[in-house]
C-alpha cells in the first residue's frame, strides 16, 4: 500500500509540475507583443494625428523588429510564436515613404518606395491563398502608383533614378502629394487625376 501511495505522489506532483509549467507558457503567450505590428499601429495613429516624424520613427522601428525577428527565427520559436509578416514591414515601409513626403524629403522617400517593393513585389505569392496573393499584388500597385507620381513630380530625381530618361519635364503647376489622393485605379491610376 506504501509503495502504491509513493508512485502515485510522484505522478501527481509530475502532473502537477507539468501542469504549472504549461500554464505559465500560456500566460506568457498569452501577454505576448507582436513589436512589429504595434509599432507599425502606433506609427499609423501618429501619421493619422500628423505628426510626420514620429510616425516615422515608429515605422522604423517596425521594420527594424521585422529585420531581427526575420534574421533571429528558429523552428522551435516559429512553433509557438507567429513568422515575422513581410506584409506589415512592406506596409510600414510604404507608409514611412508617404510620411517623408509629407517632410519634403523625397530622397528618403525613394529609399522607402524601393524597399516597400522588395518586400512585397506583388507577384511569386504561389502558397498563398488566392485572396492574400491579390490583396499583396493590389498595395504593392498602390506603392509603384505613389512612386510614379514621386517620379512625375520630381523630374531631376526621375531621371536620376534612371526611370525618367529620354522624357521631358513634368508640368509642375498640376502636382498631386503621393499618397493623399491616390485615383481610382492603383497602377498607373487614372490619368485624370494625375
Amino acid at each position: 500500500m506504501k509503495l502504491f501511495r509513493k508512485k502515485r505522489n510522484r505522478w501527481l506532483g509530475l502532473g502537477s509540475l507539468l501542469g504549472a509549467l504549461m500554464l505559465l507558457g500560456a500566460l506568457h503567450l498569452a501577454t505576448w507583443n507582436n513589436t512589429p505590428v504595434d509599432t507599425f499601429n502606433a506609427g499609423l495613429q501618429a501619421y493619422e494625428a500628423g505628426d510626420m516624424q514620429k510616425a516615422v520613427q515608429f515605422f522604423d522601428k517596425s521594420l527594424a523588429a521585422y529585420k531581427t525577428a526575420e534574421t533571429s527565427a528558429n523552428p522551435v520559436h516559429d512553433f509557438f510564436y507567429p513568422a515575422p509578416d513581410r506584409n506589415v514591414a512592406a506596409r510600414a515601409s510604404f507608409q514611412k515613404a508617404k510620411a517623408l513626403l509629407q517632410l519634403k524629403q523625397g530622397p528618403a522617400a525613394l529609399a522607402a518606395f524601393k524597399e516597400s517593393l522588395l518586400l512585397n513585389p506583388g507577384n511569386g505569392y504561389n502558397d498563398m491563398l488566392l485572396s492574400r496573393a491579390k490583396e499583396m499584388e493590389a498595395e504593392a500597385r498602390y506603392t509603384q502608383y505613389d512612386l510614379e507620381l514621386l517620379f512625375k513630380n520630381n523630374p531631376a530625381m526621375a531621371q536620376q533614378e534612371g526611370a525618367g530618361k529620354g522624357k521631358g519635364k513634368g508640368q509642375p503647376g498640376n502636382q498631386q502629394v503621393p499618397g493623399t489622393e491616390p485615383g481610382n485605379m492603383p497602377g498607373k491610376g487614372d490619368r485624370n487625376n494625375i
